[in-house]
């Protein structure tokens, strides 16, 4: 099963969303993100959040859609993201698909990138996206599609992350280790190939792919 989840930061061009949306089960809305899927002219599953961040027009025209909503209180341990994952992983999702969790706040952007490794120990495939970034949190290994001279970056999480090999870009590694208080020369690489390989021994590894 695949999900999608529309936080609340800001998007300002919807057209990076429609191929993900085309392959999902799954549309879940946390809070203000409602604003996303009414742009976008589409009818999300769930929604979800304490409410605190939402136009109140938003909320009312859902309400009379019917679609089922879940209330949680403002004052609690877990931000409106992490209710969100947690449901989509209760309701079965293998693939999640994080949209408006990339924004002006680095707080909240930094905690839902960290938010993918509670996704990867469950074995689920998570990515983090909006226009110009799709951030993947990886333990193993991942085959990358795209275009020549499209950007790749590949930053450790854990303290030390071991036996990293990259194939099909212009700075290869073989074997490698990356620690995050050490070089970080794996930023900005670039792949030759419309297929690139990218695959690791231990740790966990963030692989970036970005547009200027």
């Amino acid at each position: 099963m695949k999900a999608v989840i529309f936080a609340g930061a800001e998007i300002k061009s919807y057209d990076f969303c429609k191929e993900y949306i085309q392959q999902q089960d799954i549309i879940i809305c946390c809070d203000g993100g409602m604003r996303h899927t009414r742009a976008l002219g589409i009818m999300p599953n769930y929604i979800l959040g304490d409410f605190d961040s939402c136009k109140k027009e938003d909320l009312q025209y859902y309400q009379k859609k019917g679609i089922a909503i879940k209330t949680f209180p403002t004052k609690k341990d877990e931000t409106d993201m992490e209710l969100a994952l947690d449901f989509a992983i209760e309701l079965g999702a293998e693939d999640i698909v994080l949209f408006g969790g990339i924004g002006s706040r680095f707080d909240h952007t930094l905690a839902n990138a960290h938010l993918l490794l509670r996704l990867v120990k469950k074995g689920i495939r998570g990515r983090l996206v909006d226009e110009k970034n799709c951030v993947e949190l990886i333990d193993s290994a991942i085959t990358l599609y795209g275009k020549k001279g499209d950007l790749v970056s590949t930053i450790p999480l854990s303290m030390e992350v071991t036996g990293i090999t990259l194939k099909g870009f212009a700075y290869p590694l073989t074997d490698h280790t990356l620690t995050v208080d050490d070089e970080i020369v794996a930023v900005s690489n670039v792949m030759l190939e419309e297929k690139c390989e990218i695959s690791i021994k231990s740790g966990y590894l963030f692989v970036i792919r970005s547009q200027d």
